[in-house]
């Protein structure tokens, strides 16, 4: 089962990334952009960086106002699914191919770092410490994520090609922010079986 589960993963961000934003809205019944727009009232600062961007959908709403949003994502077809989407609406923002374990930005450049519905990378504690790194005093880290209850064995497959957490990911992202330098804060947005679970990790000031 694992490893069908990893092909059907790494296909829905490679080969089929054009499907990603239908199996998206179809897992969610419908509530995939409220859930995404669920990080946006804790965003704070002029600059803005989207890590695992995916087919862009959030860096459009994040670039309000005089907001500077740059975006990074490793998938080569997220990045071109992502061009076409912003280029139809006569959009330009940065964005580079890269790995959010090394962030290619310098020190203290951010005020706010955003992961919606992050992969595996969120579990990695070199990920968090290059979110340090790269945030400013008083920075901030969002993460969405979705919590889910008794959804069925194919209804919770589905939604961990798309959303890949669990209870221990949790803890192991509770582990890695904490481990960074963060003060870690949990919001449940909604009701219902399936909410947004927002993650905001504050950057702690050096001693």
């Amino acid at each position: 089962m694992r490893q069908t589960y990893l092909l059907l993963y790494r296909l829905l961000y490679n080969e089929l990334a054009w499907a990603y934003d239908a199996v998206s809205w179809a897992v969610s019944l419908g509530r995939w952009d409220d859930w995404r727009r669920a990080a946006l009232p804790y965003v704070r600062g002029n600059r803005i960086l989207e890590v695992g961007f995916g087919t862009g959908a959030l860096l459009p709403l994040l670039s309000s106002g005089q907001r500077r949003v740059v975006g990074i994502e490793p998938s080569a077809a997220m990045q071109r699914l992502t061009a076409a989407k912003l280029t139809s609406r006569e959009l330009q923002l940065p964005r580079v191919q890269g790995a959010a374990q090394k962030l290619p930005f310098a020190c203290a450049v951010f005020d706010t770092i955003i992961c919606a519905f992050p992969a595996s990378y969120i579990l990695d504690p070199r990920t968090h410490r290059e979110f340090a790194r790269c945030l400013r005093p008083g920075g901030r880290t969002i993460i969405v994520e979705v919590t889910l209850a008794d959804p069925g064995p194919l209804l919770n497959l589905l939604f961990h090609l798309v959303f890949p957490a669990t209870p221990e990911t949790f803890q192991s992202v509770s582990e890695a922010v904490r481990g960074a330098g963060f003060r870690r804060k949990e919001h449940v947005v909604g009701d219902g079986r399936v909410r947004p679970l927002v993650i905001v990790a504050e950057k702690l000031a050096a001693e």
